[in-house]
């Protein structure tokens, strides 16, 4: 493998990383009342996320970027 093939993986895994931490986050404050288990839950996904850094390609995403293709 290429690194001009594996740096564009890398950086796609830690974006799509930083937004479940960044929902993490946010979800934990909207359940500060709840049971100390859903946090905990939470945080497991994260950590999922980032020990096995596989992707699921789907049509729909939430980091799909539009590719525009000018032709003139």
């Amino acid at each position: 493998m290429d690194w001009y093939e594996l740096l564009p993986k890398i950086l796609n895994m830690s974006l799509t990383a930083s937004i479940i931490i960044v929902t993490v986050m946010i979800l934990r404050l909207l359940l500060k009342r709840a049971p100390k288990v859903y946090s905990y839950m939470l945080w497991a996904v994260v950590l999922f996320r980032l020990l096995c850094p596989i992707t699921i390609n789907t049509p729909l995403s939430v980091l799909r970027c539009p590719t525009s293709q000018n032709q003139w």
